[in-house]
């Protein structure tokens, strides 16, 4: 069986800003999916299961990432269209925030998510280090609308919604 490299993948279409590319995940991609996961642990919780979330998000087309020019994960993003319009889970790593891979993944979302209400469950505002995230989905337009039970680390979180588009 060949292997696959990040230049045979599955490439969102869009304006993209620097050559920067948002690409379906393959199985190759998780160790360097898992590195971000230890990353973001301390901010996000534990994610003991984070691995087989993401082989069936992978099997269902519904991991995108961006990749730096030597194949390594820099940003990752899960979605969930089936029960409603969902993303499950967004992250950058360390070395690469500030450089827009965040937005571009929220962009391809609702691009791949179509009209319908989006939904994403993210960090309380009392909470600093994910005051960047929030600010993130504020600018697509997305609102606070409900207080969710406290994070596995024990952070606040809030669910925050975007209306459907026309």
């Amino acid at each position: 069986m060949r292997q696959e490299s990040h230049t045979d993948r599955r490439v969102a279409s869009g304006p993209w800003q620097d050559g920067v590319v948002p690409e379906l995940a393959t199985e190759a991609d998780i160790p360097s999916w898992l590195e971000i996961v230890r990353e973001v642990e301390p901010l996000f919780g534990p994610m003991p299961a984070f691995d087989g979330t993401l082989q069936r998000c992978i099997a269902r087309s519904d991991a995108w990432c961006i990749h730096d020019t030597e194949g390594m994960v820099l940003a990752g993003m899960l979605l969930s269209p089936l029960e409603r319009s969902t993303i499950n889970w967004l992250a950058v790593r360390r070395s690469a925030r500030g450089q827009g891979h965040g937005r571009e993944l929220v962009a391809l979302a609702l691009r791949e998510l179509g009209t319908s209400e989006v939904v994403v469950d993210t960090f309380g505002e009392d909470n600093a280090e994910g005051r960047p995230a929030r600010r993130l989905y504020e600018s697509f337009g997305f609102v606070a609308v409900e207080e969710l039970e406290r994070g596995p680390e024990g952070g606040t979180r809030q669910r925050f919604r975007l209306a459907p588009r026309t």
